[in-house]
Protein backbone atom coordinates (compact mmCIF):
# COMPACT_ATOMS: atom_id res chain seq x y z
CA UNK A 1 0.00 0.00 0.00
CA UNK A 2 1.28 3.37 -0.93
CA UNK A 3 1.43 5.85 2.40
CA UNK A 4 -0.39 9.31 1.13
CA UNK A 5 1.96 11.80 3.42
CA UNK A 6 -0.96 14.54 2.36
CA UNK A 7 -0.03 17.68 0.43
CA UNK A 8 3.17 18.39 -0.46
CA UNK A 9 4.52 21.35 1.93
CA UNK A 10 7.53 23.63 1.96
CA UNK A 11 9.01 25.89 4.79
CA UNK A 12 11.02 28.28 5.14
CA UNK A 13 12.56 29.98 8.61
CA UNK A 14 13.47 33.66 8.86
CA UNK A 15 14.38 36.19 11.47
CA UNK A 16 12.73 39.50 10.55
CA UNK A 17 15.28 42.16 10.92
CA UNK A 18 16.42 43.66 13.70
CA UNK A 19 13.68 41.90 15.76
CA UNK A 20 13.51 39.03 17.86
CA UNK A 21 10.67 37.59 15.93
CA UNK A 22 10.95 34.66 13.79
CA UNK A 23 8.38 33.81 10.63
CA UNK A 24 8.01 30.76 9.49
CA UNK A 25 6.05 30.69 5.75
CA UNK A 26 4.28 27.42 4.87
CA UNK A 27 3.93 26.43 1.04
CA UNK A 28 1.03 24.15 0.34
CA UNK A 29 0.47 22.56 -3.07
CA UNK A 30 -1.75 19.75 -4.96
CA UNK A 31 -4.73 20.72 -2.89
CA UNK A 32 -7.22 19.52 -5.57
CA UNK A 33 -6.38 15.82 -4.54
CA UNK A 34 -7.99 16.32 -1.53
CA UNK A 35 -11.49 17.00 -0.21
CA UNK A 36 -9.97 18.29 3.40
CA UNK A 37 -7.47 20.09 4.39
CA UNK A 38 -6.36 21.46 7.67
CA UNK A 39 -3.77 23.26 9.41
CA UNK A 40 -3.64 23.25 13.61
CA UNK A 41 -1.47 26.03 14.78
CA UNK A 42 -1.02 25.82 19.00
CA UNK A 43 -0.47 29.06 21.09
CA UNK A 44 3.33 29.09 20.94
CA UNK A 45 2.51 30.81 17.45
CA UNK A 46 0.73 33.35 16.04
CA UNK A 47 -0.82 32.82 12.39
CA UNK A 48 0.36 36.25 10.32
CA UNK A 49 -1.35 35.72 7.19
CA UNK A 50 -3.64 33.02 5.70
CA UNK A 51 -3.51 33.17 1.84
CA UNK A 52 -6.23 30.21 0.30
CA UNK A 53 -7.30 29.23 3.92
CA UNK A 54 -9.63 30.41 6.66
CA UNK A 55 -8.73 30.55 10.30
CA UNK A 56 -10.73 30.01 13.36
CA UNK A 57 -9.67 30.61 16.27
CA UNK A 58 -10.51 26.96 18.97
CA UNK A 59 -9.31 26.27 22.64
CA UNK A 60 -6.61 28.57 22.32
CA UNK A 61 -5.32 27.16 18.49
CA UNK A 62 -5.74 28.68 15.00
CA UNK A 63 -7.38 26.18 12.76
CA UNK A 64 -6.86 26.71 8.93
CA UNK A 65 -9.42 24.94 6.27
CA UNK A 66 -9.06 25.45 2.67
CA UNK A 67 -11.32 27.43 0.58
CA UNK A 68 -12.78 26.48 -2.88
CA UNK A 69 -10.87 24.21 -5.41
CA UNK A 70 -7.65 26.29 -4.92
CA UNK A 71 -4.40 24.51 -6.03
CA UNK A 72 -2.19 26.35 -3.57
CA UNK A 73 -2.11 28.19 0.14
CA UNK A 74 0.44 30.28 1.65
CA UNK A 75 0.66 30.34 5.38
CA UNK A 76 2.63 32.75 7.97
CA UNK A 77 3.22 32.34 11.26
CA UNK A 78 5.65 33.94 13.66
CA UNK A 79 6.83 33.27 17.19
CA UNK A 80 8.68 35.81 19.51
CA UNK A 81 11.52 35.80 22.12
CA UNK A 82 10.20 37.63 24.86
CA UNK A 83 11.58 37.86 28.80
CA UNK A 84 8.20 36.15 29.59
CA UNK A 85 10.32 32.77 27.79
CA UNK A 86 11.39 30.69 30.79
CA UNK A 87 11.54 26.90 32.04
CA UNK A 88 8.10 26.84 33.33
CA UNK A 89 6.72 28.52 30.26
CA UNK A 90 8.32 25.30 28.21
CA UNK A 91 11.34 26.81 27.41
CA UNK A 92 13.83 29.43 27.28
CA UNK A 93 15.04 31.25 24.25
CA UNK A 94 17.66 34.01 23.47
CA UNK A 95 18.42 36.95 20.88
CA UNK A 96 21.43 38.31 20.60
CA UNK A 97 22.56 40.74 17.62
CA UNK A 98 23.99 38.03 14.94
CA UNK A 99 21.92 34.86 16.04
CA UNK A 100 18.29 33.93 17.90
CA UNK A 101 17.72 30.50 19.47
CA UNK A 102 13.57 30.89 19.25
CA UNK A 103 10.91 27.88 19.31
CA UNK A 104 9.52 25.58 16.98
CA UNK A 105 5.82 25.95 17.11
CA UNK A 106 3.58 23.07 16.59
CA UNK A 107 1.40 23.29 13.43
CA UNK A 108 -0.60 19.95 12.76
CA UNK A 109 -1.38 19.17 9.32
CA UNK A 110 -4.56 17.23 8.79
CA UNK A 111 -5.97 16.20 5.61
CA UNK A 112 -8.43 13.30 4.15
CA UNK A 113 -9.71 11.61 0.70
CA UNK A 114 -13.05 11.58 -0.51
CA UNK A 115 -15.13 8.59 1.65
CA UNK A 116 -11.20 8.38 3.20
CA UNK A 117 -10.41 8.70 7.12
CA UNK A 118 -8.57 11.66 7.89
CA UNK A 119 -4.70 11.82 8.45
CA UNK A 120 -2.66 14.48 10.45
CA UNK A 121 1.54 14.79 11.00
CA UNK A 122 3.36 17.28 12.22
CA UNK A 123 4.66 20.00 9.85
CA UNK A 124 7.11 21.71 11.13
CA UNK A 125 10.64 20.55 13.12
CA UNK A 126 13.94 19.43 10.77
CA UNK A 127 12.86 22.35 8.51
CA UNK A 128 15.61 22.15 5.22
CA UNK A 129 17.72 25.09 4.85
CA UNK A 130 21.21 26.66 4.60
CA UNK A 131 22.80 24.94 7.34
CA UNK A 132 25.05 27.83 7.56
CA UNK A 133 22.28 30.07 8.83
CA UNK A 134 19.57 28.08 9.65
CA UNK A 135 19.36 24.62 11.98
CA UNK A 136 16.05 23.86 13.42
CA UNK A 137 15.25 20.52 15.51
CA UNK A 138 11.41 19.64 16.68
CA UNK A 139 11.90 22.22 19.56
CA UNK A 140 14.56 24.68 19.07
CA UNK A 141 15.36 26.85 15.87
CA UNK A 142 18.88 28.56 15.57
CA UNK A 143 18.79 31.23 12.57
CA UNK A 144 22.16 33.34 12.44
CA UNK A 145 25.25 32.75 10.52
CA UNK A 146 26.68 29.13 12.51
CA UNK A 147 29.13 26.61 12.68
CA UNK A 148 28.05 22.86 12.88
CA UNK A 149 29.95 19.68 13.53
CA UNK A 150 28.76 15.81 13.69
CA UNK A 151 29.88 13.42 16.11
CA UNK A 152 29.28 9.48 15.40
CA UNK A 153 28.07 8.65 18.64
CA UNK A 154 26.66 4.48 19.26
CA UNK A 155 24.89 4.08 16.40
CA UNK A 156 23.48 7.73 15.74
CA UNK A 157 25.45 10.91 16.04
CA UNK A 158 25.73 14.00 17.91
CA UNK A 159 25.29 17.42 16.45
CA UNK A 160 26.61 20.21 18.10
CA UNK A 161 26.14 23.40 16.29
CA UNK A 162 27.06 27.11 17.92
CA UNK A 163 26.52 30.62 16.27
CA UNK A 164 29.40 31.55 14.55
CA UNK A 165 32.19 33.23 16.53
CA UNK A 166 30.80 31.77 19.69
CA UNK A 167 33.96 30.23 21.51
CA UNK A 168 33.74 26.51 23.37
CA UNK A 169 35.18 26.49 26.55
CA UNK A 170 36.52 22.58 26.00
CA UNK A 171 38.33 22.34 22.35
CA UNK A 172 35.78 20.86 19.53
CA UNK A 173 37.91 17.69 19.22
CA UNK A 174 37.81 17.30 23.14
CA UNK A 175 34.23 17.83 23.21
CA UNK A 176 33.37 15.24 20.15
CA UNK A 177 35.19 12.48 21.76
CA UNK A 178 33.68 13.42 25.19
CA UNK A 179 30.08 13.04 23.73
CA UNK A 180 31.09 10.10 21.72
CA UNK A 181 32.71 8.03 24.68
CA UNK A 182 29.43 8.77 27.06
CA UNK A 183 27.71 7.61 24.11
CA UNK A 184 29.50 4.32 24.28
CA UNK A 185 29.76 4.03 27.89
CA UNK A 186 25.98 5.00 28.85
CA UNK A 187 24.60 1.35 28.06
CA UNK A 188 20.94 2.43 29.37
CA UNK A 189 18.96 2.25 25.70
CA UNK A 190 17.32 5.17 23.82
CA UNK A 191 20.60 5.85 21.46
CA UNK A 192 19.72 5.03 18.22
CA UNK A 193 18.00 8.21 17.20
CA UNK A 194 20.47 11.38 16.70
CA UNK A 195 20.75 14.16 19.18
CA UNK A 196 21.28 17.69 18.59
CA UNK A 197 23.35 20.50 20.89
CA UNK A 198 23.13 23.94 20.72
CA UNK A 199 26.24 26.10 22.17
CA UNK A 200 25.07 29.18 23.26
CA UNK A 201 27.00 32.60 24.46
CA UNK A 202 25.58 35.77 25.71
CA UNK A 203 22.50 36.31 26.36
CA UNK A 204 21.82 32.52 27.12
CA UNK A 205 22.51 31.72 30.93
CA UNK A 206 24.77 29.75 32.71
CA UNK A 207 23.74 26.12 32.47
CA UNK A 208 21.36 24.46 29.75
CA UNK A 209 18.54 23.23 29.38
CA UNK A 210 17.38 19.94 27.07
CA UNK A 211 13.68 18.09 26.09
CA UNK A 212 14.67 14.46 26.29
CA UNK A 213 11.53 13.72 24.67
CA UNK A 214 13.17 15.40 21.28
CA UNK A 215 16.89 14.88 22.20
CA UNK A 216 17.80 18.51 22.00
CA UNK A 217 19.47 20.40 24.41
CA UNK A 218 21.20 24.11 24.47
CA UNK A 219 24.03 24.99 26.64
CA UNK A 220 26.05 27.81 27.48
CA UNK A 221 29.37 27.04 25.27
CA UNK A 222 31.92 28.03 27.56
CA UNK A 223 30.94 25.37 30.06
CA UNK A 224 33.75 22.73 31.51
CA UNK A 225 34.34 19.89 30.52
CA UNK A 226 36.71 19.00 32.91
CA UNK A 227 34.47 19.09 35.94
CA UNK A 228 32.16 16.54 37.85
CA UNK A 229 28.99 19.28 37.28
CA UNK A 230 29.57 19.31 33.29
CA UNK A 231 26.75 20.40 31.68
CA UNK A 232 27.97 19.19 28.24
CA UNK A 233 27.69 15.55 30.24
CA UNK A 234 24.55 16.56 32.11
CA UNK A 235 22.23 17.81 29.28
CA UNK A 236 23.62 14.58 27.13
CA UNK A 237 22.50 12.28 29.50
CA UNK A 238 18.95 13.98 29.54
CA UNK A 239 18.74 13.58 25.86
CA UNK A 240 18.94 9.39 26.71
CA UNK A 241 15.96 9.55 28.87
CA UNK A 242 12.65 8.30 27.11
CA UNK A 243 11.13 7.40 29.95
CA UNK A 244 7.60 9.45 31.40
CA UNK A 245 7.58 10.07 35.36
CA UNK A 246 5.26 10.19 37.83
CA UNK A 247 5.09 12.81 40.00
CA UNK A 248 6.95 10.58 43.09
CA UNK A 249 9.55 9.84 40.36
CA UNK A 250 10.15 13.42 39.16
CA UNK A 251 13.76 13.16 41.12
CA UNK A 252 14.72 10.67 39.13
CA UNK A 253 15.24 12.74 35.59
CA UNK A 254 17.69 15.60 37.43
CA UNK A 255 19.12 12.77 39.66
CA UNK A 256 20.42 10.72 36.96
CA UNK A 257 22.16 13.17 34.91
CA UNK A 258 23.54 14.66 38.13
CA UNK A 259 25.17 11.13 38.81
CA UNK A 260 26.27 9.93 35.49
CA UNK A 261 27.77 13.40 34.61
CA UNK A 262 30.29 13.13 37.36
CA UNK A 263 30.20 9.64 37.09
CA UNK A 264 31.26 9.93 33.30
CA UNK A 265 33.26 12.87 34.01
CA UNK A 266 35.42 10.43 35.93
CA UNK A 267 35.40 7.52 34.03
CA UNK A 268 37.19 9.67 31.17
CA UNK A 269 39.66 10.67 32.89
CA UNK A 270 38.37 14.56 33.02
CA UNK A 271 38.22 14.76 36.66
CA UNK A 272 39.35 12.61 39.45
CA UNK A 273 37.22 9.60 41.25
CA UNK A 274 37.82 12.11 44.90
CA UNK A 275 36.64 14.77 42.80
CA UNK A 276 33.26 12.93 41.78
CA UNK A 277 32.96 11.79 45.28
CA UNK A 278 33.00 15.58 46.46
CA UNK A 279 30.89 16.36 44.27
CA UNK A 280 28.12 14.07 45.00
CA UNK A 281 28.55 14.36 48.76
CA UNK A 282 27.19 17.74 51.21
CA UNK A 283 25.20 18.67 53.57
CA UNK A 284 22.50 15.75 54.24
CA UNK A 285 19.28 16.67 53.05
CA UNK A 286 16.14 16.02 54.70
CA UNK A 287 13.62 15.46 51.94
CA UNK A 288 11.72 12.68 50.32
CA UNK A 289 12.29 12.22 46.97
CA UNK A 290 8.93 11.02 46.13
CA UNK A 291 7.42 13.85 47.48
CA UNK A 292 8.58 17.46 46.02
CA UNK A 293 6.35 19.11 48.85
CA UNK A 294 9.18 18.55 51.29
CA UNK A 295 11.60 20.01 49.28
CA UNK A 296 13.14 22.74 51.01
CA UNK A 297 14.80 23.75 47.66
CA UNK A 298 14.65 22.66 43.66
CA UNK A 299 18.13 21.15 44.06
CA UNK A 300 17.25 18.42 46.41
CA UNK A 301 17.13 16.09 42.77
CA UNK A 302 20.93 17.15 42.10
CA UNK A 303 22.35 16.48 45.81
CA UNK A 304 20.42 14.16 47.72
CA UNK A 305 18.76 12.05 44.22
CA UNK A 306 22.14 11.63 42.38
CA UNK A 307 23.92 10.32 46.46
CA UNK A 308 20.75 8.23 46.70
CA UNK A 309 21.78 6.97 43.21
CA UNK A 310 25.45 6.45 43.31
CA UNK A 311 24.55 4.16 46.47
CA UNK A 312 21.77 2.25 44.51
CA UNK A 313 24.45 2.07 42.19
CA UNK A 314 26.73 0.30 44.54
CA UNK A 315 24.64 -2.08 46.00
CA UNK A 316 23.25 -3.38 42.85
CA UNK A 317 27.14 -3.84 41.81
CA UNK A 318 27.54 -5.64 45.46
CA UNK A 319 24.24 -7.88 44.93
CA UNK A 320 25.45 -8.70 41.65
CA UNK A 321 29.22 -9.26 42.25
CA UNK A 322 29.57 -5.94 39.50
CA UNK A 323 27.63 -7.95 36.80
CA UNK A 324 25.02 -5.21 36.59
CA UNK A 325 24.27 -2.12 37.71
CA UNK A 326 21.91 1.18 38.16
CA UNK A 327 22.55 1.18 34.25
CA UNK A 328 20.57 -1.92 33.52
CA UNK A 329 17.61 -0.07 35.94
CA UNK A 330 17.69 2.88 33.95
CA UNK A 331 17.24 1.10 31.05
CA UNK A 332 14.63 -0.67 32.47
CA UNK A 333 12.63 2.33 33.08
CA UNK A 334 12.90 3.73 29.25
CA UNK A 335 11.57 0.38 28.30
CA UNK A 336 8.17 1.01 30.46
CA UNK A 337 5.33 1.31 28.96
CA UNK A 338 3.82 4.15 30.64
CA UNK A 339 5.04 6.50 33.71
CA UNK A 340 7.28 5.23 36.24
CA UNK A 341 6.23 5.24 39.24
CA UNK A 342 7.77 4.39 42.58
CA UNK A 343 6.65 0.95 42.33
CA UNK A 344 7.83 0.66 39.07
CA UNK A 345 11.09 1.75 40.18
CA UNK A 346 11.34 -0.34 43.26
CA UNK A 347 10.39 -3.50 41.17
CA UNK A 348 13.08 -2.66 38.68
CA UNK A 349 15.91 -2.11 41.48
CA UNK A 350 14.41 -5.82 42.64
CA UNK A 351 14.79 -7.38 39.01
CA UNK A 352 18.24 -6.14 38.55
CA UNK A 353 19.97 -6.76 42.22
CA UNK A 354 18.11 -10.42 42.42
CA UNK A 355 16.19 -9.55 45.67
CA UNK A 356 14.31 -6.64 47.52
CA UNK A 357 15.59 -3.37 48.36
CA UNK A 358 11.96 -1.88 49.53
CA UNK A 359 13.24 -1.45 53.30
CA UNK A 360 16.10 0.68 52.27
CA UNK A 361 14.47 2.43 49.20
CA UNK A 362 11.65 3.60 51.56
CA UNK A 363 14.14 5.11 54.16
CA UNK A 364 15.88 7.14 51.53
CA UNK A 365 13.55 7.58 48.45
CA UNK A 366 10.27 7.60 50.08
CA UNK A 367 11.16 8.75 53.61
CA UNK A 368 13.01 11.76 54.58
CA UNK A 369 16.37 9.70 56.33
CA UNK A 370 19.00 11.96 54.94
CA UNK A 371 22.03 10.95 53.00
CA UNK A 372 25.35 12.95 53.55
CA UNK A 373 27.70 11.02 51.13
CA UNK A 374 28.54 8.66 48.42
CA UNK A 375 29.64 5.91 50.77
CA UNK A 376 28.86 1.81 50.60
CA UNK A 377 27.27 1.01 53.84
CA UNK A 378 24.14 3.25 54.97
CA UNK A 379 24.32 7.16 53.60
CA UNK A 380 25.01 8.57 57.17
CA UNK A 381 28.10 6.31 57.77
CA UNK A 382 31.37 6.83 56.18
CA UNK A 383 34.57 4.43 55.97
CA UNK A 384 34.43 0.85 56.20
CA UNK A 385 34.06 0.43 59.98
CA UNK A 386 30.96 2.97 59.68
CA UNK A 387 29.29 1.13 56.60
CA UNK A 388 29.73 -2.33 58.70
CA UNK A 389 28.32 -0.81 61.71
CA UNK A 390 25.27 0.68 60.06
CA UNK A 391 24.71 -3.07 58.35
CA UNK A 392 25.45 -4.75 61.27
CA UNK A 393 22.43 -2.10 63.33
CA UNK A 394 20.00 -2.90 60.66
CA UNK A 395 20.37 -6.87 60.10
CA UNK A 396 19.54 -7.68 64.11
CA UNK A 397 21.43 -9.50 66.96
CA UNK A 398 21.80 -12.64 65.08
CA UNK A 399 23.56 -11.05 62.57
CA UNK A 400 25.79 -8.78 64.48
CA UNK A 401 26.98 -12.25 66.07
CA UNK A 402 28.02 -13.59 62.30
CA UNK A 403 29.31 -10.37 61.34
CA UNK A 404 31.69 -10.07 63.87
CA UNK A 405 32.78 -13.84 64.11
CA UNK A 406 33.46 -13.97 59.64
CA UNK A 407 35.28 -10.33 60.52
CA UNK A 408 37.64 -11.29 63.74
CA UNK A 409 38.08 -14.69 61.86
CA UNK A 410 40.10 -12.85 58.83
CA UNK A 411 37.70 -13.17 56.47
CA UNK A 412 37.77 -10.47 53.79
CA UNK A 413 35.17 -7.39 54.60
CA UNK A 414 33.85 -6.86 50.60
CA UNK A 415 32.46 -10.42 50.83
CA UNK A 416 31.07 -9.94 54.57
CA UNK A 417 29.57 -6.22 53.10
CA UNK A 418 27.42 -7.98 50.60
CA UNK A 419 26.25 -10.52 52.36
CA UNK A 420 24.95 -8.54 55.29
CA UNK A 421 24.08 -5.51 53.01
CA UNK A 422 21.17 -7.92 51.15
CA UNK A 423 20.64 -9.75 54.47
CA UNK A 424 19.36 -5.83 56.14
CA UNK A 425 17.74 -5.84 52.49
CA UNK A 426 16.04 -8.58 52.66
CA UNK A 427 14.81 -8.24 56.50
CA UNK A 428 13.85 -4.53 55.88
CA UNK A 429 11.65 -5.88 52.65
CA UNK A 430 9.61 -7.89 55.29
CA UNK A 431 8.30 -4.43 56.26
CA UNK A 432 6.45 -4.35 53.47
CA UNK A 433 4.17 -7.71 52.87
CA UNK A 434 2.58 -8.31 50.07
CA UNK A 435 5.23 -8.08 47.81
CA UNK A 436 7.09 -10.98 46.15
CA UNK A 437 10.88 -11.16 45.95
Amino acid sequence: MTVDDGPTVTTNVERLAGTDVLRYELSLTELSAYERVKLVVGRDATVVTADGMTATERDGRTWLQTTGEREEATVRVRTTVTATDDPTDGGEFFAAETWLLGRVPLVDLRWAKTGERVDRRRLLGDVQGDPTRVTTGMRYALVGDQRSVTVAAAGGRVRIVRPLGTQLGPKEDALAEALSDAAQRLDVGDRDDDVLLFALGEPARRGGESFPIHDEAWIHADSRLDDPNSVWLHEYVHTRQAFVLADDMRWFREASAEYYAARLASEQGRTSEAAMRAHLGGDPKQAALTSPASWDDPHVPYTKGARVLALVDRKIELSTDGERSLEDVFRRLNAHDGPVSYEDFTDAVTAVAGHRMDGWLDRYVDGTAPVAGFYPGDPGQGGLLGSLWALLADAGPGAVFLGLSVLLSGFGSVPLYRYLDRLADREDSDDRPGRPV
